[in-house]
């Protein structure tokens, strides 16, 4: 994921990644955050499987400007979600920040 129109170049731009996995019966996420740590969260997910809401269980790595401390997807149909995500300031400051995301489908060169 990048931001539109903007070349990406990892000797400028450090990206995070967010891997999910099952852990037995949990789904977890460990987000490998640009800020240099690594929290994990564990899913609650809603009874109509819309929305997946992920609280923190703890984190690696230094802490110094903040971490992730909360994450809610919302599913809105098959190419389109939300993501609202909490990162914790130095001083137990809270910073949302909300995602609108809609896949772009590729024109065939029969279909231009």
């Amino acid at each position: 994921m990048g931001e539109t129109g903007k070349q990406d170049d990892p000797t400028k731009y450090d990206h995070p990644v967010t891997m999910f996995y099952l852990d037995n019966d949990r789904l977890l996420l460990t987000h490998y955050c640009d800020a240099g740590n690594r929290p994990r969260m564990a899913a609650r997910v809603s009874p109509d499987g819309k929305t997946v809401e992920f609280d923190f269980l703890d984190v690696a790595g230094n802490t110094q400007y903040g971490n992730m401390q909360h994450a809610l997807f919302t599913f809105i149909d098959a190419d389109h979600h939300t993501e609202d995500w909490t990162f914790k300031l130095k001083g137990d400051k809270l910073m949302h920040a909300h995602l609108d995301l809609q896949r772009v489908k590729q024109q065939t060169a029969s279909a231009r």
